[in-house]
């Protein structure tokens, strides 16, 4: 099928298969382009710009991503709403992999209170922000404090909506999330993802087996299939002495074949 280009309307919601990426870097507190490791939404300072979305949905996956191998991940789907950048195309769906077990926990637990104050997270912004925290390592013989360790996470919190713009573009988000953006959101967040090696974790549900079939089936060393002798053309058979070895016990005593002068000595009728 051929594809003509053409204007998109200002309301239209843009929903590609795979989804426009970004990815999150925790070391470097900054939003980046996943075909494009340079690209970064940064300010005029070169500092990262805490994102404003409206989000869309999530999906837990464990798997091997990068350098994380069998961890457990989280993708979102959203539309950004701030800053108007580059990275992210007015009115398209953007999907990013939140790891780390904090940032997975921040998010969680935002999520679960506006499902619990049954708040549509797809009627309000949700702001990013990144943070850092520390830990002090224990001994584990004796349990005392050890080194303090510093890390970043990724903080979730939502906002009411401000402008007309935004009011707009709630209005459009949810109209069409009741046709056909729930089936395109989720289609969005079962996309491949390039490098990476996934299952899905339904919500609700234990995951333990999951893990275990995942672990057993990408297992390192795992012994390699049964190799296969390839077919021989047909050839002439060829004719072999072919000598047939018969076991006996260790103690078992063996014939011995006699000729006719020995038994006459021996006094054996032969």
């Amino acid at each position: 099928m051929a594809f003509i280009a053409s204007d998109f309307a200002e309301e239209q919601i843009l929903c590609n298969i795979p989804p426009h990426t970004l990815r999150i870097d925790l070391q470097s507190k900054l939003w980046k382009s996943d075909v494009d490791s340079e690209a970064t939404i940064t300010d005029s300072n070169d500092n990262g710009i805490p994102l404003e979305f409206v989000l869309l949905g999530f999906t837990p996956y464990y798997g091997n991503l990068g350098m994380r191998k069998e961890e457990e991940f989280l993708r979102i789907a959203f539309i950004g709403v701030t800053p108007k950048h580059r990275l992210l195309p007015p009115r398209c769906v953007t999907s990013a992999i939140v790891s780390g077990k904090t940032s997975q926990k921040n998010f969680l637990s935002y999520f679960q209170t506006l499902y619990n104050n049954r708040i549509n997270c797809a009627s309000v912004i949700t702001s990013t922000k990144f943070a850092q925290r520390s830990f002090n390592e224990r001994d584990p013989i004796t349990g005392a404090d050890g080194n303090k360790i510093n890390y970043n996470t990724l903080e979730f919190r939502d906002r009411p909506v401000n402008t007309d713009e935004e009011k707009a573009l709630i209005a459009d988000i949810l109209a069409w999330m009741k046709s056909d953006g729930g089936v395109q959101v989720s289609n969005a967040l079962a996309s491949s993802i390039p490098g990476g090696d996934l299952v899905e974790l339904p919500l609700g549900s234990d995951h333990s087996e999951i893990k275990a079939a995942f672990a057993a089936t990408r297992a390192v060393g795992a012994l390699p299939q049964a190799y296969e002798q390839p077919a021989r053309t047909a050839e002439k058979p060829q004719t072999q002495a072919v000598v047939e070895v018969k076991s006996e016990p260790p103690d078992a005593k063996k014939a011995v074949q006699l000729t006719k002068e020995q038994a006459e000595k021996l006094g054996i009728d032969f």
